[in-house]
């Protein structure tokens, strides 16, 4: 803020920290749980926990352990909530979701379409965390019985425009030729 001066022990000090002393805490603060404790719930390392609640803006306290260094506090409420918000890990995908590449499969259309389909409403995408060996992936999966829906609306659309395309050349056909050929396909030439 312009005119305000800070103290120096406000704008040279850690995050986190004593402002009297400038060091770490000696008690854990109630409202917090350890960043080991945080990424127990949460089933992600250390490191990945510390970069999760600073994504998260959550305040930490920094304590000083009684072996020597610190030990980080977060903030219970926000661990639950991100907690929370996790997607559920899977190491298969359900036996009721397909895949997006299966549904673009069903669906015989490409994945920018499948997308599309999504942004207009005609299909839910379910989001899923997979367990992989080199890591865990996010999953875009479909509900099986909204993708063959979709898929019999579309062939259904698809047959009555064929048809009526199919009508039309039977009427442009009789037309040209004055009625001498009233079978449902005009004849090869």
């Amino acid at each position: 803020m312009p005119g305000v001066r800070y103290p120096d022990s406000v704008l040279n000090g850690r995050k986190g920290v004593d402002r009297h002393s400038g060091k770490p805490h000696t008690q854990p603060p109630e409202w917090g749980i350890s960043t080991q404790d945080a990424s127990a719930m949460l089933g992600i390392s250390p490191r990945a926990t510390r970069a999760l609640m600073n994504r998260h803006k959550s305040e930490y306290r920094l304590v000083s352990c009684p072996g020597g260094g610190a030990c980080m506090y977060w903030e219970r409420r926000v661990v639950e909530r991100v907690l929370a918000k996790r997607l559920p890990m899977v190491s298969k995908e359900p036996a009721r979701l397909c895949s997006s590449t299966e549904a673009c499969y069903i669906l015989a259309v490409a994945r920018s379409t499948l997308t599309r389909y999504v942004r207009q409403g005609l299909l839910k995408e379910y989001k899923v965390r997979h367990a992989t060996p080199t890591g865990v992936r996010i999953l875009s999966c479909f509900l099986r019985a909204e993708v063959r829906n979709l898929a019999a609306r579309k062939n259904a659309a698809r047959v009555r425009a064929e048809n009526v395309r199919r009508a039309q050349l039977k009427r442009m056909w009789n037309g040209r030729v004055g009625g001498l050929f009233d079978s449902e396909e005009p004849p090869n030439s």
